[in-house]
Parts: structure tokens; C-alpha cells; sequence
């Protein structure tokens, strides 16, 4: 388990082995997407990436990654998988790049006025 300050954003990946090249260039994108994230996002409260992999067909590895990015207000959450742990990553880092280019004034984001907002304005005419 790593778990180190980043950029000021705290980064937790869950099962990925420390000894292999492969994954750490897997770890230094993930870190590398979240830095990137952190520039527009600067209030990310948490990142962690939990990994799983499958022994299958005598020495081949599947890797399968589920990433959760929390936010003060909304939180991300996503997995990927592949035989690569370095190319799964690749794909986590272009999900987190498209979530810096997603409007934020989409319906999706838009902070709707409360109950109590909607009822006072129109006892305030």
C-alpha cells in the first residue's frame, strides 16, 4: 500500500506491487493525472486507486483498478481494467483529463436553489 502527499492531495493506491518498473510508471500517471486534476480542482479531499489482479492462462496478469476521487461536494468514481497495469493507468489518467474539460455548468453540476431559497424569494416580491 503507497500512500503519500502529492501536490497537496492526498493519494492512496491499494494493492499495486512495489517491486516491478511497470508499476511504478503506472503509479507516477496516476499521480501525475491527480496533479493535473489538483490545478482545476484544488479542493480534492481524497484519491485513492484500489487494484486487483487475476492470475490467469499460466503467467498472465489481469489488473483490474477502481479509482475514487473525492470532492467537498461531489465525488468521482470509476474502474478500468486491462492486462497491462501501465496501460490501465493510461486509461484512468484520460477519464481524469476528461473530467477537467467537462463544463462544470452542466445540468449535472449546477447547484440548484433549496426548498427554502425558492420559498423565500417568492414571499419576498
Amino acid at each position: 500500500m503507497a500512500e503519500q502527499d502529492f501536490g497537496e492531495i492526498p493519494v492512496q493506491i491499494i494493492g499495486l506491487q512495489k517491486d516491478d518498473i511497470e508499476s511504478r510508471k503506472a503509479e507516477l500517471k496516476f499521480q501525475k493525472s491527480l496533479h493535473a486534476l489538483g490545478q482545476i480542482h484544488r479542493d480534492i479531499i481524497e484519491a485513492r486507486a484500489i487494484v486487483k489482479t487475476s492470475l490467469l492462462e499460466k503467467e498472465r496478469r489481469r489488473y483490474e483498478v477502481q479509482v475514487f476521487i473525492k470532492l467537498p461536494k461531489e465525488h468521482f468514481d470509476f474502474e478500468e481494467e486491462g492486462w497491462s497495469i501501465e496501460e490501465v493507468f493510461e486509461k484512468i489518467g484520460e477519464k481524469i483529463k476528461r473530467l477537467m474539460t467537462k463544463p462544470r455548468d452542466t445540468a449535472s453540476h449546477r447547484r440548484h436553489t433549496s426548498r427554502m431559497e425558492m420559498e423565500s424569494s417568492r414571499f419576498a416580491e
